[in-house]
């Protein structure tokens, strides 16, 4: 077994994921308050910090492990300040939180780093952000390799795609896990799970509905993402008024806002919203706002309402057993920004083969 801190752990899908693979998170630091107690509800042997990442003393907690330093610290820094990361000033509050995981790297040392963010980061604000933490890994004694990976190509019903920056010390090999599922399958991939693969088991609901008994199961990644679980949670919609039961009724297979009638069109919108899912292909990258028939492109493909919360988790990969806390808000906000388990365990097995001498 490997050790591990997760750094801006939300609600446990990077831990949860390397888990699965033999690396173990021994400390989580998450300051949202609801996003910290699902990770104490479900990783009930890690020590979660829900306090702010610059009150903290790594080296005190690398030496307070009892198998010695973690092997690996990951995270995903929120990348709304970057833009000002070269500055390399810490006390600007925006850009802080990037300079405190590399504090939290500096501090540890572990043997790798884990950096994942969104798709663009490579690009955003003129490259700046990346090329800082690439060079500041570097003076810190770390090799490093980025590739964007699609939580699709490892077994999600999700098309999710992330950058993925591994930081890792002299002697230690690391190659990026090759894609294990593609679109039509062949000799070395399976086909992807698409939509139907995920959610087809779970019962139909209508406005203001919530439902705590399953259909049967008919594919093997439901019956793997339920295990012994007995009664089904969270798969619940939400009280639509006269005028969204109606827009959603209107909205054909596949189809979006541009095809409602005129009169029942937003006056501004995106081309993606009020826009059905397709049963049989992965789903669109989800967001915060799942739950909600107006965001991109979340419609049930059949139902005339948006994704329950449960459906949400599914397309992340989480197993029905593992519980959030919160309001409905709070929980699709978790979901919503949580690195999906599939793409965490592809991730991890590679980073478990590293530490292992493997290349």
């Amino acid at each position: 077994m490997f050790t591990c801190i997760d750094l801006f752990s939300g609600a446990g899908g990077l831990s949860y994921g390397l888990g699965q693979v033999g690396i173990e998170s021994k400390v989580a630091v998450e300051i949202e308050k609801d996003f910290s107690k699902t990770f104490k509800l479900n990783h009930k042997e890690c020590h979660v910090i829900d306090d702010d990442i610059a009150s903290i003393n790594f080296y005190k907690l690398a030496k307070e492990q009892r198998t010695g330093t973690f092997d690996l610290v990951c995270g995903g820094p929120p990348c709304q300040g970057f833009s000002t990361v070269g500055n390399k000033n810490e006390k600007d509050r925006r850009n802080s939180l990037f300079w405190h995981f590399l504090r939290a790297v500096n501090e540890i040392n572990p043997k790798i780093v884990l950096f994942e963010n969104v798709s663009g980061f490579k690009k955003l604000y003129k490259g700046i952000a990346f090329h800082t933490l690439i060079s500041e890994l570097h003076k810190l004694g770390y090799q490093t390799k980025s590739e964007i990976l699609d939580a699709a190509d490892y077994g999600s019903p999700q098309h999710r795609k992330r950058t993925i920056i591994i930081g890792f010390k002299e002697g230690i090999l690391f190659n990026f896990p090759l894609p294990t599922h593609s679109k039509k399958g062949d000799l070395f991939t399976n086909k992807y799970n698409v939509l139907s693969d995920a959610i087809s088991d779970l019962p139909n609901l209508v406005s203001n509905e919530a439902k705590q008994s399953y259909l049967k199961s008919k594919t093997v990644y439901q019956k793997e993402i339920r295990g012994d679980q007995l009664v089904l949670t969270e798969h619940n919609c939400s009280n639509y008024g006269e005028r969204m039961k109606l827009v959603i009724s209107m909205i054909p297979k596949n189809g979006s806002v541009k095809d409602l009638p005129p009169e029942l069109r937003p006056k501004s919108c995106f081309g993606n919203t009020y826009a059905r899912l397709n049963n049989n292909l992965p789903s669109p990258t989800i967001t915060r706002n799942f739950g909600t028939p107006s965001s991109s492109r979340c419609v049930h493909p059949s139902q005339n309402r948006a994704l329950s919360t449960r459906e949400g988790a599914r397309l992340q990969g989480f197993l029905d057993s593992y519980v959030f806390y919160g309001s409905k808000t709070s929980k699709n906000l978790q979901i919503g920004n949580a690195v999906p388990i599939h793409l965490a365990k592809a991730i991890g097995k590679a980073i478990s083969i590293s530490l292992k001498g493997g290349n």
